[in-house]
């Protein structure tokens, strides 16, 4: 009991009064208190700059880290902790190492615990071979992950490759698909130059047509006015005159 307080009481000597954790950089004041360099200046944000234990007026000048202090936590930190590994290593109701371990608890347990008769008739292996139980267990198991790895990978590598196959013959595809348009246009486009050519041979046989039979229409034109205006005059004339008209006539009447 003496040494709990002792170890309380040094866990108390070696905690900041600010923040109640241990000293983290700590300092010391002109007065002889010890507190964390980050929790006094914070202290100091909002008052002003004196001991936040006895309340003395400090000057800056006056702080001096305690590097002595600083080490002294460092130690008690690491007593701490091998104390800590050491309790988790034997048994916390009767204090003796942990040396058997209990299959029907699935929990490790000491030579007290065995003939306590929560544990009677249960079966008691030693720490030890349980430990070695339990490693071949987890060897077993990573032996099983290994294996289910390599099939995830085999089979990640497969499908890899059947989706670049696919990829590749799909390209192909493509590749042949943009081809065979290519020639389609091109044979259209060669149809299309060909209907033009021939559709421009026909409009210029037309057109040639077309003029010829006008050229002749305004022959024919021409012919039937100069006619007209010569039996405009004949018909002015005497008609003894008239009469011999007649056989100028005979050629019109018989193409009408």
């Amino acid at each position: 009991m003496a040494s709990g307080d002792s170890v309380k009481k040094l866990s108390e000597e070696l905690s900041c009064p600010i923040c109640l954790e241990y000293f983290k950089e700590p300092v010391s004041l002109s007065c002889g208190h010890n507190f964390c360099q980050s929790c006094l200046d914070q202290c100091w944000e909002e008052k002003e700059a004196s001991c936040p234990q006895c309340r003395e007026k400090v000057q800056e000048r006056d702080i001096r880290p305690n590097r002595q202090l600083a080490n002294v936590v460092e130690i008690v930190k690491e007593l701490g902790s091998q104390k800590a590994e050491e309790k988790g290593r034997v048994c916390q109701k009767h204090q003796e190492p942990l040396k058997l371990f209990c299959k029907d608890h699935e929990a490790p347990i000491c030579v007290v615990c065995d003939k306590a008769k929560e544990h009677e008739n249960h079966k008691m292996i030693p720490l030890d071979e349980a430990s070695k139980e339990y490693k071949d267990q987890i060897w077993n198991f990573l032996e099983t992950l290994k294996k289910e790895k390599e099939k995830i990978l085999a089979y990640k590598a497969e499908t890899a490759q059947e989706s670049q196959d696919l990829l590749e013959k799909t390209q192909r595809e493509k590749d042949k698909t943009v081809a065979a348009f290519r020639r389609m246009h091109q044979f259209l486009e060669e149809q299309e130059r060909n209907l033009l050519t021939k559709m421009e041979e026909v409009e210029k046989e037309i057109s040639a047509k077309g003029e010829e039979h006008l050229a002749r229409l305004s022959k024919e034109l021409s012919s039937l006015s100069k006619f007209i205006h010569k039996m405009e005059e004949k018909h002015q004339q005497p008609a003894s005159e008239l009469l011999q008209v007649r056989p100028i006539l005979s050629p019109w009447v018989l193409r009408q």
